[in-house]
């Protein structure tokens, strides 16, 4: 009898904390699901160019590729235009330019500014910014900004 009423008392605690549990995190995932809105990428087939950005320093073209021998050449911030010219970039509808993942939400937002003057210069009608994944695999990134550039030109800076 005695062993009875311990199964009884094991079973109920152990419902009673599978029950605060699941409340809990079914909670946790619909506040989370209200307030953030995570979107991934899945146009890679699309993308006209794909940079892979690690600082203005290290930025490369994956797509088309930039290379020489098999290796890839920096492109400069200031030299990106002639790049793309240089590989023969005909369309220039989609730009996506993947960043690594130690950047502060300041910095990203100066980055994705900075990414849509320089591609909207070169006429890109629309620059997707995603977060890399440590893999060639750019469908299922995260999207940090997705911004149709007016006609194909950089957003214009305004002072009020």
């Amino acid at each position: 009898m005695k062993i009875v009423k311990i199964a009884a008392a094991l079973f109920f605690i152990g419902a009673l904390l599978s029950s605060c549990a699941s409340h809990e995190i079914s909670s946790h995932s619909a506040n989370q699901a209200t307030t953030d809105v995570v979107r991934h990428f899945h146009e890679a087939k699309a993308a006209n160019v794909v940079l892979q950005f690690s600082s203005w320093e290290y930025t490369f073209l994956l797509r088309p590729r930039y290379d020489d021998n098999g290796f890839l050449l920096q492109v400069p911030r200031d030299k990106v235009k002639e790049v793309l010219r240089q590989v023969g970039v005909p369309k220039r509808e989609l730009a996506v330019v993947v960043v690594g993942w130690s950047y502060s939400p300041e910095q990203l937002r100066q980055l994705v500014a900075d990414w849509k003057i320089i591609l909207g210069g070169c006429g890109f009608q629309r620059v997707v910014v995603i977060k890399s994944r440590g893999s060639k695999e750019l469908d299922g990134a995260l999207v940090i900004d997705d911004s149709i550039l007016s006609g194909g030109s950089p957003p214009s800076l305004t002072r009020l």
